[in-house]
């Protein structure tokens, strides 16, 4: 099942089903090693730099396009509810128009759904709609490579 994604000006939806179990999912979310992996849109590369998953707990990740491009992303966490709920603040440091220097809020939610799980991820407080536009491409094209992570497909 492909990913589904609806969005407005100031915020982002994007919600796929995967065939694994909630518990499964949710780790692929809160694991580093799993992080680094699938995390960011299609030829790019993630370096977890700080994650300290709990309330308050800080993250900070460095992207890396396949053209060598950089840009750091950073957060802490707000929510988090096993294998149901993952929420943090999320800012660009780089790109200025993704978050304009504020903080936004993604808010991840799991659910046991026909016999697999589906992960609904809302990222709001967008301040523009290139930013949208941004941040849709790059949790849109995020999902096949969480795929097959968690499906434990190679990517061809």
């Amino acid at each position: 099942m492909n990913g589904e994604t609806a969005s407005n000006v100031n915020e982002v939806k994007v919600s796929a089903w995967y065939a694994v179990g909630v518990h499964q999912a949710f780790s692929a979310w809160t694991d580093p090693a799993k992080i680094a992996v699938w995390f960011g849109p299609e030829n790019y590369r993630a370096e977890v730099l700080e994650m300290e998953v709990k309330i308050g707990g800080r993250w900070r990740f460095k992207m890396i396009s396949e053209s060598g491009e950089v840009s750091h992303h950073r957060g802490r966490y707000l929510a988090i509810e096993p294998d149901k709920l993952l929420s943090f603040t999320w800012e660009s440091e780089e790109d200025a128009d993704l978050t304009e220097g504020r903080e936004t809020r993604v808010s991840v939610h799991f659910r046991a759904e026909s016999g697999g799980s589906r992960v609904t991820l809302v990222h709001e407080r967008l301040p523009s709609l290139k930013a949208k536009d941004a941040l849709e491409f790059g949790w849109s094209s995020g999902i096949p490579k969480l795929r097959r992570l968690l499906e434990g497909k190679r990517h061809d």
